[in-house]
């Protein structure tokens, strides 16, 4: 059995994020300030096309270690993200300040928004603009955000919860002790969304940079 399928599961993101970027013995992959954003039911390519990154980039599968060699001047974008997949999910890690998809999500990026059938879920640390953010797309185009520490996801007065899949995962949060304060705050938010919606990523892969890079555009620009 791997790491990343014993213990705390997706608990060591959280426990990253309070750590400065490490580069190792000189290899590009990410050790700190982890965002997470992963989505159930769209192609892993054509959601990332969607969100603006070019899709013969893509498709050459470099490396994220890589891309200094290997990608041109005219194939960076804003930032670079790697991305996988962990059974029916897609998943994409950034170091960079905040989740792209949730720089989409604020933006309104039409492309990116997820679609009926497609679940979605972004913890993005926002370093940018405290506090960090969990974000929830049960399936249904609907989606949900709560400010981690400060609400819950059910927080929305009068918003209806017809898949009930909100609900759930903001049990099992509340469960966790996610409304509490702490150092351990992040560690349970990770460790919670990976257990309740079944998402397994790769720690060595991720740490030493051995997935497919993306490069995403700044919404924002």
């Amino acid at each position: 059995m791997t790491e990343e399928q014993t213990g705390d599961g997706l608990a060591w993101i959280g426990q990253h994020a309070g750590d400065a970027r490490g580069t190792g013995d000189g290899v590009a992959g990410m050790r700190g300030s982890i965002s997470l954003t992963a989505v159930r039911g769209a192609d892993p390519v054509d959601f990332l096309v969607r969100m603006g990154a070019d899709r013969d980039v893509l498709e050459r599968g470099v490396l994220y270690k890589d891309i200094a060699a290997r990608w041109s001047g005219e194939e960076y974008k804003d930032w670079q993200c790697m991305f996988g997949t962990s059974g029916e999910w897609t998943f994409l890690v950034e170091d960079y300040l905040c989740a792209t998809w949730y720089l989409d999500w604020i933006e309104e990026v039409e492309g990116a928004m997820p679609r009926r059938g497609e679940e979605l879920v972004c913890v993005t640390l926002n370093r940018h603009q405290a506090p960090s953010r969990l974000v929830y797309s049960p399936g249904d185009g609907e989606v949900w955000c709560m400010g981690i520490g400060e609400d819950s996801l059910l927080d929305h007065p009068g918003r209806a919860d017809p898949t009930g899949k909100v609900a759930a995962l903001d049990e099992a949060l509340r469960q966790a002790g996610v409304e509490w304060r702490g150092d351990d705050l992040l560690p349970r938010v990770f460790h919670t969304v990976g257990e309740h919606l079944g998402i397994r990523l790769p720690r060595h892969e991720i740490e030493a940079g051995l997935l497919p890079a993306a490069a995403l555009p700044d919404p924002t620009q």
